[in-house]
């Protein structure tokens, strides 16, 4: 069945279904996949191009595949760069495929935050990270085309004695190019369009995508639909608008895209104080390594590997798999000392240290309907960030980098280990030259009231009857973990459980 575009509206198309999901990404596409399954018409509405045209380019990446053409920053305790994936396939398009369980602590937190319902406990969780596991893929990052970088890591990690091993991630396919952030060329990696949004299609679901939804749409104190305009990708040109009516209306546009949406609905008051409140973004920090021997970073599985150390819980350690061009930004080149970088650039190995936060942001909507982000680093978290990268210091060297260098304000490049960690002592490490996270989460909540949270345990606003949500923005907590996996399971628990109720 077809995906539509801009050129299937030729001027304001109306339709109807149970069930209009806003957003194709991960929790978007397990919701779609179970509502269909069970025999509910879905429509999937999606701001991004019906059909990916990858190039191994930011600029193309950026302007098609990226929320904002990637251009959000929240400002706060530093300027921190925030990733959001569009496209039908969401995240999942341009994400490393990685793939990962949410701890069972975790899980089980969830538990009392939800007032004693288990619907996402580890036991009940378990099978169905099974299912959609079997479903998108999931293999082991294969020897034959990790590449030297992730190889590096666990080689270095297991000579201290660490648990360290390449990752799980859903590309069965992968032949190493080292490209996941730019979309797969090859067709390796399984992203979610090709998988159960492709299942849900063969059950009817349709999928219109150019479409941007710009309210939702409010009956008698209920959410009845959606609206929004359909534009050409290339030339941003109006060709109509989209209007669906539902017996429900799902919105599974990501951690800063669903509170985006509901603000600009003008529905914030009446879905409670915590819209877009407690934005998490497992901020990130990393060290780079100098070999004297050839590493490519930028060859091989993206980010196929990553190490723990017992005495650092919710800091996860992982590969850094960088183009040359943004290799060079991490190291801070600039002038004359390009030319030299460039030279050294296929002899660097890194290993980004993600931090599972306490420290929290928000999303707000700006004049213009962009979104309005803010985040505040946690004291906590960023101890815990320099101790994870000492560790990665000691790890780097351990695999064969005989300098490091630390890309943070007051640190740079060190040629012992007595240095780095005097560096990183020193080192104001939310000053860092190239901030990045990609893991947007949590910004409405699922509690058990209006006050603490913006959905219940079935996913339905507690402010507005016929309004769910089912993406990375309703998880009570940070995961620790990267996020498209679990979202996918609960996308898939709260599209049956409201299957059951239409």
């Amino acid at each position: 069945m077809t995906v539509y575009g801009w050129e299937n509206v030729k001027s304001d198309v109306e339709m109807e279904a149970d069930v209009v999901i806003v957003g194709t990404g991960p929790g978007g596409a397990g919701a779609a996949r179970a509502l269909a399954e069970a025999g509910r018409r879905v429509v999937m509405l999606e701001e991004g191009p019906a059909h990916s045209n990858f190039r191994p380019n930011h600029a193309h990446t950026m302007r098609y595949h990226m929320q904002e053409n990637g251009s959000m920053v929240a400002l706060g305790s530093a300027a921190v760069s925030v990733a959001a994936g569009r496209g039908v396939g969401g995240g999942s398009l341009i994400n490393s495929a990685i793939i990962w369980r949410t701890p069972d602590h975790v899980l089980s937190s969830w538990t009392d935050v939800l007032g004693g319902d288990d619907r996402f406990s580890p036991a009940n969780m378990a099978p169905v990270y099974d299912e959609i596991g079997d479903i998108i893929e999931v293999v082991k990052t294969s020897e034959s085309i990790a590449g030297e970088n992730n190889k590096l890591i666990v080689r270095g990690a297991r000579k201290l004695g660490l648990k360290a091993d390449l990752l799980h991630r859903n590309a069965p396919r992968c032949v190493g190019c080292g490209i996941c952030n730019f979309g797969c060329p090859s067709g390796g990696k399984a992203s979610v369009d090709k998988n159960l949004i492709a299942l849900a299609r063969a059950q009817g679901t349709v999928v219109q995508a150019d479409t941007k939804v710009s309210r939702i749409l409010v009956e008698n104190g209920r959410a009845v639909g959606v609206v929004g305009p359909t534009r050409h990708p290339d030339n941003g040109r109006l060709v109509g608008t989209v209007t669906v009516r539902a017996k429900a209306v799902m919105l599974c546009a990501g951690a800063v895209g669903t509170p985006r949406l509901i603000l600009q609905s003008g529905l914030g008051t009446t879905l409670g104080p915590r819209v877009g409140k407690g934005l998490h973004l497992h901020p990130g920090n990393a060290v780079l390594g100098l070999c004297d021997f050839p590493v490519k970073m930028w060859s091989g599985a993206t980010q196929g590997a990553y190490f723990e150390d017992p005495e650092l819980p919710g800091v996860l350690p992982h590969t850094l798999s960088l183009p040359p061009g943004a290799l060079l930004l991490a190291m801070g080149s600039v002038g004359a000392q390009v030319k030299k970088d460039m030279e050294m650039a296929p002899y660097m190995a890194g290993c980004l240290v993600m931090v599972s936060d306490k420290g929290e942001g928000t999303v707000g909507i700006k004049s213009n309907g962009s979104a309005d982000l803010t985040y505040w680093f946690a004291d906590e978290d960023v101890d815990k960030m320099r101790k994870g990268l000492k560790r990665t210091c000691e790890v780097l060297a351990a695999g064969g980098a005989q300098r490091l260098l630390v890309p943070v304000v007051g640190a740079g490049w060190c040629d012992t280990m007595d240095e780095a960690f005097a560096a990183l002592d020193a080192a104001q490490l939310t000053d860092y030259q190239a901030m990045y996270a990609a893991h947007p989460m949590a910004t409405c909540r699922m509690g058990t009231d209006l006050m603490n949270s913006v959905i219940g345990p079935d996913g339905q606003a507690h402010g507005l009857p016929g309004l769910y949500i089912a993406d990375s923005s309703i998880f009570p907590t940070s995961l620790g973990v990267n996020p498209q996996y679990t979202t996918m399971v609960m996308g898939t628990i709260l599209g049956r459980d409201l299957a059951k109720t239409l």
